[in-house]
């Protein structure tokens, strides 16, 4: 990655700040005050994660179902997961248990997001220019990542009706959800955008 960036409307080229790894936890927490993400909503996660746990199979085939309507998102999904797990994206365990890790920690610690912070340390606080770079070719397109967002909100809506729920909770449940989503991809964003602009 290169550490100069050109500003605009002028001719001289600065220098910027080092990659700093995973967002200090200042800046994550005025992103969650920003992202208007309440007590309310850290309890609504925690209800929606009681109600799915027996049910991560059901949702990640649901979310399989939606991707696989989309050629391109399957084709880069399943070279993410090849690349990451040796796998396709064809319901395989590794794939499940991460799915499942993954739903669990947005439900249960949406400020303390481990997986995430996996992604940026490798090992190390202050990851190598080449280990971010080996990251990130590991990682879908970030458009997809914002495009899959609200559908992955969405497609819980029917386990959530199944289980009996008002709709008023339902849409509770399903804000909360989509708030931690989006947060999430704010800090994954970090990975994709030029230095000195996160």
């Amino acid at each position: 990655m290169n550490n100069l960036i050109q500003l605009v409307g002028e001719d001289a080229v600065t220098p910027v700040a080092a990659l700093s790894g995973f967002p200090v936890t200042e800046e994550i927490d005025l992103l969650w005050r920003i992202g208007l993400f309440s007590s309310d909503d850290e309890r609504n996660l925690r209800k929606l994660w009681r109600i799915l746990k027996g049910q991560t199979d059901d949702y990640l085939d649901m979310v399989f179902g939606m991707v696989a309507a989309y050629p391109a998102l399957a084709t880069t999904l399943a070279a993410a997961c090849r690349e990451n797990l040796g796998d396709a994206v064809d319901g395989s365990t590794a794939v499940r248990s991460l799915f499942r890790e993954w739903l669990s920690e947005t439900c249960r610690t949406p400020r303390e997001p481990s997986w995430l912070k996996r992604l940026y340390s490798s090992g190390s606080d202050l990851p190598s220019e080449r280990s971010m770079e080996t990251t990130l070719a590991k990682l879908p397109g970030f458009r997809y990542l914002i495009a899959l967002s609200f559908p992955l909100v969405a497609t819980l809506r029917s386990l959530l009706v199944g289980a009996g729920l008002a709709h008023q909770e339902i849409e509770r449940m399903q804000s909360a959800f989509l708030k931690a989503v989006l947060l999430q991809v704010a800090l994954l964003s970090k990975l994709y955008v030029r230095e000195g602009t996160w």
